[in-house]
């Protein structure tokens, strides 16, 4: 039965967008609010410590007063009166200078309400543009639905043509759309996780990453069911026997290995490539008592594949090191 895409609601991304709008927006006032109160405060304590300073200062001067009238000459009274006018100049300057810093502290706290606000801006744009990457995997997540249809109705036909290879085909079918259903359940709940964490949006767009990375490598399975296996049939075989004593080489034409150095095989097989070119089927053969550990076959065998063999001048991928029973 072909697979239908699930629909996903758009709504979820919206209601889990205001909220947060709201909550941001909540927390700017209360600063603001509480930064305001602790300057009135700060005012009304220095409005306060500023009148009992000046009425205490009024009944000593008021005693003063009374003793130098009695007391002091007409001149020291008017000496007196100009300490007292320099004194009161110098607590008016104080007085300017509290309200100066007073003005200062409420600068401060608009900057601070200023840049709360900036951030916010930031913030809701940043979430704007993380939507529409959202919106730009999702349509390239429909791209590649629509290629795994197209890959389905290739295996229909392929189907129709042979009733051996449409079951082979059929079964592989099978593997790929459980593979691809499995996919489909982790996109499901990477999508609902990115929903609900929406904040976190470096930890969101990893697992988006993650998920077009699987998909990539679901796409590159498809791709690789539609190529023919790897076959000897009609190529030219040319056998390599590799172990821990050295190289041997079997030419086409020849019923014998013969020894042969690590360069020369280079040599003579760069040559039959460029005689063969893609009719040139490699065959790596490592003995059970070679010596060699699997690495050392493994990256002997991927070498000489990738280099000259037919199959893999276009394709990376390498089957298991092949043993000889001798």
């Amino acid at each position: 039965m072909p697979y239908q895409p699930r629909a996903y609601p758009a709504e979820n991304t919206e209601d889990s967008f205001w909220p947060s709008f709201t909550d941001v927006m909540m927390v700017i006032l209360m600063i603001f609010m509480l930064v305001v109160i602790a300057v009135i405060l700060s005012n009304t304590r220095l409005m306060d410590q500023l009148r009992n300073s000046l009425m205490a200062e009024q009944e000593a001067s008021q005693l003063v007063e009374f003793t130098l009238q009695e007391n002091a000459t007409l001149e020291e009274q008017l000496e007196y009166y100009k300490r007292r006018v320099a004194a009161t100049e110098m607590e008016l300057l104080q007085t300017k200078a509290q309200q100066e810093d007073t003005q200062q502290q409420l600068l401060s706290a608009r900057a601070d309400l200023s840049r709360l606000r900036d951030e916010e801006i930031q913030q809701q744009a940043l979430l704007t543009q993380r939507s529409a990457q959202i919106d730009s995997l999702r349509a390239d997540l429909g791209e590649q639905r629509g290629e795994v249809r197209q890959l389905q109705q290739q295996l229909a036909e392929l189907q129709r043509t042979s009733s051996d290879e449409a079951q082979r085909l059929q079964s592989e079918l099978s593997l790929a759309q459980e593979s691809l259903q499995q996919a489909q359940r982790e996109s499901n709940e990477r999508k609902t996780l990115v929903s609900a964490l929406r904040e976190q949006m470096e930890t969101s767009q990893q697992r988006l990453a993650s998920l077009e990375g699987d998909y990539a490598e679901l796409d590159q399975k498809y791709q690789k069911l539609v190529k023919p296996s790897r076959s000897a049939k009609n190529k030219t075989v040319v056998e390599v026997m590799y172990q821990r004593s050295g190289y041997r080489i079997r030419a086409p034409g020849q019923n014998k290995y013969r020894h042969i150095s690590y360069s020369a095989l280079e040599t003579e097989l760069s040559g039959l490539k460029e005689q063969y070119g893609n009719d040139l089927y490699v065959k790596i053969i490592i003995p059970k008592n070679s010596g060699l550990s699997y690495n050392e076959a493994w990256r002997f065998t991927s070498d000489m594949l990738n280099k000259y063999d037919y199959y893999y001048q276009q394709d990376n991928s390498l089957p298991a090191v092949q043993e000889n029973e001798n």
